[in-house]
C-alpha cells in the first residue's frame, strides 16, 4: 500500500497517478515520467549525501516502473472476490479466509447437489499451475457491487449527475408524457414506480435514488461456425441507469 512507502516516493507515484488518471496521459508517458523523477532522486540523493547507498537504493525500490504497479498502490481498481467454479455443474464456492497465508482457501472438491435426490457431485476444483501454486480450475470473478458505487458517488460532480434523472421525471411529473422515447427515464415505468416510502421512486427528498439493470449473457468464444470448438463464456454486468448515456 502507499502508506508504506517512503514520502519521497509517495510523491512520485502520487506525480504519475494524477498525470494518467486526472490529465489523462498515456501510460507509457507516465512511465517515462517516473523514470525522469526516480533519475532525478537519484541524481540529486548522490549530489547531496553521496555516502546514503542504501536509503537511495530503498527510496528508488519503491517507485514502481510500469504505471499498473503504481496505480495498484493507490487501490483504484475495485474489489473483487474470485469464486472457485464448478467445471461439472457450474456451482459456485467463495473462498474462505486462510490464516496461514493472505490467499484464500477453497474446497477440494464440489459439494453441490443438483438436486435434493442427488449424491454429491463431488468434481474436483482445484489444480496445480504451471509454478506449482494450487488454484480452482474454473472461477467467475465477482467485482462488489457497493465498491462500484461508492467509487461512482466519490466524485461530486457524478453525483449530481446521477440525481439528474430523479429531479427532472419528478418536475415533470403533472405534465404529458413525452410521445417518442428516447431515454428509459420517458417510459411510463418510472412515473409510477414506487420507492420504499410509498412515494414515487424519483421523488428521492434528499436521499440519491439510482435504478440499476442486471444483463446476462453467454457466447461462444471460438466463433459460431458449426464445425468450430465450443467454449461458452458468460459475463453478468449491472448498468446504472442514472448515468448519461454519453
Amino acid at each position: 500500500p502507499i502508506d508504506y512507502s517512503d514520502e519521497i516516493a509517495q510523491i512520485s507515484l502520487f506525480l504519475g497517478a494524477v498525470s494518467v488518471v486526472i490529465f489523462g496521459i498515456g501510460r507509457r508517458h507516465g512511465e517515462f515520467l517516473m523514470g525522469v523523477l526516480s533519475l532525478i532522486l537519484s541524481l540529486a540523493m548522490d549530489a547531496q549525501n553521496p555516502h546514503s547507498e542504501s536509503r537511495r537504493q530503498n527510496t528508488l525500490s519503491q517507485i514502481p516502473q510500469t504505471m499498473d504497479a503504481a496505480l495498484a498502490r493507490f487501490k483504484l481498481d475495485g474489489q473483487t472476490t474470485t469464486y472457485a467454479v464448478c467445471p461439472a455443474c457450474n456451482c459456485t464456492f467463495r473462498p474462505k479466509a486462510n490464516t496461514n497465508t493472505s490467499d484464500g482457501r477453497y474446497p477440494l472438491n464440489c459439494s453441490n447437489r443438483p438436486r435434493p435426490e442427488d449424491d454429491p457431485c463431488n468434481e474436483p476444483l482445484l489444480q496445480r499451475s504451471p509454478v506449482g501454486q494450487v488454484e480452482p480450475i474454473k472461477t467467475f470473478v465477482y467485482y462488489h457491487f457497493h465498491d462500484y458505487l461508492a467509487g461512482l458517488l466519490s466524485r461530486p460532480d457524478m453525483e449530481a449527475i446521477m440525481d439528474k434523472p430523479c429531479d427532472d421525471l419528478l418536475s415533470s411529473i403533472g405534465s404529458a408524457p413525452p410521445r417518442i422515447i428516447k431515454d428509459v427515464w420517458d417510459a411510463d415505468f418510472f412515473r409510477s414506480f414506487e420507492g420504499p416510502t410509498q412515494s414515487l421512486f424519483v421523488d428521492r427528498g434528499s436521499e440519491g435514488r439510482f435504478a440499476f439493470t442486471l444483463n446476462v449473457d453467454f457466447f461462444n468464444i471460438e466463433g459460431n461456425l458449426q464445425q468450430n470448438a465450443s467454449t461458452s463464456t458468460g459475463i453478468i454486468s449491472c448498468a446504472c441507469l442514472n448515468l448519461p448515456l454519453d
